[in-house]
């Protein structure tokens, strides 16, 4: 009896047991299945396509005739439309297996797919989050010489790519059942479980941006490891609110905050990605801002070379392109500009988005940018919250929503959410709140000031939808922001038990740059980012590694977006300080401490650093700077973090600092991080499997 053909509709377009495959004596009618299966392909393409079946059929039917585990054919990698061409499971290991049919050599397309095949399976997918995943290329008739003679194996179970002809792909496989395989044989439940598991890819926020600015709203491909289901709460109270206040024809503020990497940036994003749609009627159209000017540059630039390459004809230059990505994503500072210069003091929106708003200026700081541009006198005496509130005095309604990132205001003039609970407790009185009482509990920004007045006020209203507590960033070390906090607050035994709660998220310090930056590159996957971070207060590290030379804000677009190149963070020629990079994330970080924020009898020290050699005690503000500027740049990694502290001889050491950065490094071993050449596991192996002939 003929084993029968089936498949898994929308996940598989054949599946069997290695057993079943093996023994089917009519290749044919899996060709034929395969082509009822297929619902892409051209007409005129299908001869060519049921060729590369045929010969792939023969190919795994000579080699799998007695193995056991599961075959598929045409794995579709969920809502991407992408599909791998053959995909084994056997001894509890995954393989990939992308197929070139009589190609003779490996190009760089075939390279990154079949790589990038490997990464999906290992990082979208939580079902292969213990398993050893082994992405394998095959050009049938590539000769021996080109081939792998091996491969690195990740800190994650994850093969770097193999090259192979037909008989390599055997003996690699052989190879890696023998060193890796286990006993697990799939029941039919476990193997259908495995088939239906859920996609789940963790984007980067310039991923998302991508995805928003193309389909405008979040694709269906982004599903987060965590956090999904808060997210969706956040962005219906945000819209609940606005529809709100359409309808009342109120004005209304809300503050949409949470933890560090929660996504705040993503519903802001998505929100204004939605009512661009002009078939929505039912959502009035709403505007992206940011002072950020690094996101903003790093953002068009990226969907600027997404939209020339996607509609050349619409964008023959970058510049067309990045210009219709800035009527999407706007820079605070340009709109503010617009406000001033025109006169107008009203805005032709309803709804506005304003992103990082913890970062506005104080009446001084903003005073001295209104007189740089030559504003109208009557601009002065208000705080950036009260200019930005009154846009809307003479319109109807209105709705702010407020992006709000608490305790990372980094620079001058910058004082936090009390700016905007003045103005609206005091000035803009016709203003409703609405916020998460949440945003009370955490201790930066000075905000116990402001509990009693906020919830005496008839004004406001919680909506516990408005706080995102789940870190989407950093999906295995959910509670990074927990364990920052702890070691920027001197509580060195809750930062070690924040740690012990992290899941494959390695933490580790060193003195050594060499180990530090052989570890990053290391652990760097093809389709990652790694990169150095350094305070913009730093000196020492500069100067005397040049290793830590800070990127300048021209090339910063590249350090973010290029993947090879010297002005590439994976490079690691330039750092990326906290005015780069927040707001943004890279995958692995290598940190620099600095004697800007330095450990020394039993507490932490902040103060400017003029020059290597010169220091000076810093005014409180600069202090909360300081402060929040190591706060930024420990949440800024993805994947995993080292820290690297000087050592005595590694610097010109004409003060005795090298005390102060030995205790450094003491306080934060307390706080359980391991030295590097004390993590075994985290190390990626070179060369783990090597044909031995």
């Amino acid at each position: 009896m003929e084993p029968r053909l089936r498949k898994t509709p929308g996940r598989t377009y054949y599946e069997s047991t290695i057993e079943d495959f093996a023994l089917n004596q009519n290749p044919n009618d899996i060709v034929d299945f395969l082509v009822e299966s297929d619902e892409y392909t051209e007409p005129y393409q299908l001869h060519l396509q049921k060729g590369a079946w045929s010969n792939q059929i023969k190919i795994l039917k000579k080699y799998l005739q007695d193995k056991k585990g599961y075959i598929i054919f045409e794995y579709v990698l969920s809502r991407v439309n992408m599909r791998i061409d053959v995909v084994l499971l056997m001894d509890d290991i995954v393989y990939s297996l992308e197929f070139k049919n009589n190609e003779v050599t490996f190009n760089d397309d075939d390279i990154n797919q079949a790589d990038g095949y490997g990464y999906a399976l290992k990082n979208f997918y939580e079902v292969n989050r213990n398993k050893y995943v082994v992405p394998i290329l095959i050009a049938t008739k590539a000769p021996d010489s080109i081939c792998s003679n091996g491969s690195d194996l990740g800190i994650d179970k994850l093969f770097s790519l193999f090259k192979a002809n037909t008989n390599k792909m055997e003996q690699y496989i052989d190879l890696i059942r023998s060193k890796y395989g286990s006993d697990i044989i799939y029941t039919e439940e476990e193997f259908e479980e495995w088939v239906n598991s859920p996609f789940k890819p963790n984007p980067t926020i310039i991923q998302s941006a991508r995805s928003i600015y193309m389909n405008n709203q979040v694709d269906e491909f982004f599903k987060f490891d965590a956090g999904e289901e808060n997210l969706k709460i956040t962005e219906s109270t945000v819209e609940e609110i606005i529809k709100e206040a359409r309808d009342n024809k109120k004005k209304i503020i809300c503050f949409v905050s949470g933890v560090p990497g929660a996504g705040k940036t993503l519903v802001g994003l998505d929100i204004a990605g939605k009512t661009r749609n002009k078939d929505n009627d039912d959502m009035p159209e709403a505007v992206f801002f940011s002072g950020n000017g690094p996101l903003i540059n790093v953002l068009t630039e990226a969907l600027g070379r997404d939209a020339m390459k996607a509609n050349p004809e619409k964008f023959p230059n970058k510049n067309r392109a990045v210009n219709d990505v800035k009527t999407f994503i706007q820079d605070l500072h340009a709109f503010k500009q617009d406000i001033i210069s025109s006169k107008k003091r009203v805005i032709d929106e309803n709804v506005l988005i304003f992103d990082e708003a913890q970062r506005v200026w104080d009446e001084e700081q903003l005073e001295k940018w209104l007189e740089k541009k030559g504003a109208d006198e009557s601009y002065f005496g208000n705080s950036e919250a009260d200019l930005l509130l009154s846009t809307f005095d003479k319109k109807e309604w209105g709705v702010i929503v407020a992006l709000v990132g608490l305790g990372q205001d980094i620079h001058n003039g910058e004082d936090g959410l009390g700016l905007w609970f003045n103005s609206l407790l005091n000035k803009k009185t016709e203003w409703d709140i609405r916020l998460s009482y949440e945003i009370f509990n955490q201790s930066a920004d000075k905000l116990d000031l402001y509990i009693d007045s906020i919830k005496n006020c008839s004004r406001v209203k919680e909506c516990p939808g408005l706080y995102l507590k789940t870190c989407i960033r950093t999906p295995r070390a959910k509670n990074l922001s927990e364990f920052s906090e702890a070691l920027l607050n001197n509580r060195p035994e809750d930062a070690k038990k924040a740690l012990e709660k992290f899941d494959d998220y390695p933490i580790c310090i060193t003195r050594n740059l060499k180990h530090a930056e052989q570890f990053l590159l290391d652990n760097t996957l093809r389709k990652e980012r790694c990169g150095k971070l350094c305070s913009s207060n730093s000196k020492i590290l500069g100067k005397y590694s040049h290793s830590f030379d800070n990127i300048d804000n021209w090339h910063f677009a590249n350090w973010m977006l290029d993947e090879s190149g010297r002005d590439s963070s994976n490079s690691l020629v330039f750092a990326a300080t906290e005015f780069n990079i927040q707001g943004l994330e890279i995958d692995w970080s290598l940190l620099g401490w600095d004697m800007d924020m330095y450990y020394h009898n039993g507490s932490w020290h902040e103060q400017r650093m003029l020059t290597p050699k010169r220091f000076k005690e810093s005014t409180e503000i600069q202090k909360k700077h300081i402060l929040n500027s190591y706060r930024v740049l420990l949440t800024r990694a993805r994947k995993g973090m080292i820290i690297y502290i000087p050592k005595a001889g590694d610097y010109e050491d004409n003060y005795a600092v090298s005390d102060y950065f030995d205790s450094t490094y003491e306080y934060l071993k307390s706080c359980g991080i391991k030295d590097i050449d004390e993590i075994r596991e985290y190390t990626r192996i070179p060369n783990a499997i090597e044909l031995p002939f």
